[in-house]
């Protein structure tokens, strides 16, 4: 085992929602939506492998990083530098990867949305993270599914 196994970790985060695999795709991607279920944050992306993206909210960025591969309504990954905490700011760069299929849970009108947060060293701050994914992937599902917030997003 490499060192970077054991000091790095893995979050894979999935969850089932009675929504299309365009209706996820496009929750993930669209800015108008993200601000509903993303803690606020507005997703500014240009769907294209090497192009910068950032999530922003308040006038200021609290996530940046590049698209590292792109398969439209089935798969995005990027690189990930928070800027809303601290203690996220100061992490080395991570990779996530959003895949959206409707074959991994052969149920009709479901789509299972995996976040997989890759390359974060064990720490509380990462843990925080990943409570933050189930967050976001819970406040997802909820919009989808039920047309409102989980929580109303954060005024500014």
């Amino acid at each position: 085992m490499s060192s970077s196994a054991s000091t790095h970790s893995t979050q894979k985060i999935q969850t089932a929602i009675r929504a299309t695999p365009d209706e996820v795709w496009n929750a993930l991607t669209d800015r108008n939506i993200t601000p509903s279920y993303y803690y606020g944050y507005a997703a500014e992306f240009d769907l294209t492998a090497g192009a910068p993206y950032r999530y922003r909210a308040g006038g200021a960025d609290a996530i940046t990083g590049m698209v590292v591969a792109v398969e439209p309504g089935k798969s995005l990954v990027t690189t990930f530098n928070g800027a809303y905490d601290p203690e996220v700011a100061v992490l080395p760069e991570s990779t996530v990867t959003f895949t959206v299929s409707n074959e991994v849970l052969p149920l009709p009108g479901v789509t299972v949305l995996t976040i997989t947060h890759e390359g974060l060293p064990h720490s509380i701050a990462a843990e925080k993270i990943e409570a933050g994914w189930v967050a976001i992937a819970s406040g997802l599902k909820t919009l989808l599914e039920t047309g409102s917030p989980l929580v109303a997003p954060p005024a500014g």
